[in-house]
C-alpha cells in the first residue's frame, strides 16, 4: 500500500499492535482514548518529520480560504466505531485474512480505519466501510511473503474470460470489489480496478527486492507510482451518489492526476 498513506495515519494517531481483544468494543474504546489523547497533544510532541508537512498544509488551506469543519469529536467516534466494526466483521473468517496472524491483522485494521475516518470525512459511511476493507486488503498484500509467480500463469486469460483467479489475494479481493465499486460510476470504477492491477504488479516487482540499475533514473519513480494507489485514492473521492461522472470527468481526472504525485 502507499507508504505515505500508512505513515500519515500512523504518525498522527499511533499504531497499537497489542493482541486481539476478547471484546472488540473494548478495543475500540482504547482507540478512541488514543485519538482523544492525540488531539490534546501539544504540536511540539508531533514527530519532527511531520512539522514541514503540517505547516505546508495549514498555509495551503489558509490561502484557499478553507473554512469547512468536518465533524465533531462525538461524530468522529461514532464513525470510527461504525467503520471499525464493519471492517472487523469482514475479516472474522480466516479465509479473508489470507494467512495474516490475528495480531498483525488487528494492527492493520486499526491503522486503516483511522486513515479512512480522518482522511475521508465527507464520504457516506457505507462507502467509507467498503473502502476500509479494500485498503486493508492492500496492506495484507504489501505485507505478504508468498511468491506470486506460481499463481499468475493464467492470470490474464482468466481475467479476460471471467474465470476464477488462482492467486488467493485476487480470489478474496474479487469477492469484495463488487461491493466497493457499486458506489461509483463506470469511470471511477475502472480507475479503481486499474489502480488495483497496478498495485498488485508493483508488489510483484518488489518481491525481487530490486532497487533499479545504476543508470535507470526513472525506475524508482515508476515503481512508486505503480504501487502508490494514487489513481484509486483520487477516484474514490467521487462516489456516484454525490457526483455525476458525466458532468465532472475533467475535474475527477485532474484530481486523480494530482493525487498520483
Amino acid at each position: 500500500m502507499s507508504n505515505i498513506m500508512l505513515a500519515s495515519a500512523t504518525c498522527i494517531n499511533g499504531l497499537d499492535t497489542d493482541g486481539p481483544p476478547t471484546n472488540p468494543t473494548r478495543r475500540l474504546d482504547l482507540i478512541m482514548e488514543q485519538c482523544r489523547t492525540s488531539e490534546t497533544t501539544e504540536p511540539a510532541h508531533r514527530p519532527a518529520m511531520m512539522e514541514p508537512y503540517v505547516t505546508s498544509l495549514i498555509r495551503m488551506l489558509s490561502q484557499m480560504g478553507y473554512t469547512d469543519v468536518s465533524y465533531s469529536s462525538e461524530e468522529r467516534e461514532l464513525n470510527l466505531r461504525h467503520v471499525y466494526l464493519k471492517t472487523t466483521a469482514h475479516f472474522v473468517q480466516p479465509s479473508t485474512r489470507l494467512g495474516t496472524d490475528v495480531k498483525r491483522m488487528q494492527a492493520f485494521i486499526q491503522t486503516i480505519v483511522r486513515m479512512m475516518v480522518y482522511s475521508y470525512p465527507k464520504l457516506p459511511l457505507d462507502v467509507m466501510s467498503d473502502l476500509s476493507i479494500y485498503y486493508t486488503y492492500t496492506v495484507i498484500l504489501d505485507d505478504c511473503k508468498q511468491r506470486t509467480a506460481d499463481t499468475m500463469q493464467t492470470f490474464t486469460v482468466d481475467l479476460i474470460h471471467g474465470s476464477e483467479q488462482r492467486h488467493p489475494w485476487w480470489q478474496a479481493v474479487n469477492q469484495h470489489l463488487p461491493s466497493l465499486l457499486k458506489h461509483y460510476g463506470p469511470f471511477c470504477s475502472m480507475t479503481i480496478f486499474r489502480s488495483t492491477l497496478d498495485f498488485f504488479q508493483g508488489c510483484w516487482i518488489e518481491e525481487h527486492e530490486f532497487q533499479g540499475f545504476k543508470n535507470s533514473h526513472n525506475y524508482p519513480e515508476f515503481l512508486r507510482r505503480m504501487n502508490g494507489l494514487g489513481h484509486c485514492v483520487g477516484a474514490s473521492l467521487f462516489p456516484k451518489q454525490d457526483f455525476d461522472e458525466s458532468k465532472h470527468i475533467p475535474e475527477i481526472s485532474t484530481v486523480i492526476a494530482e493525487m498520483e504525485q
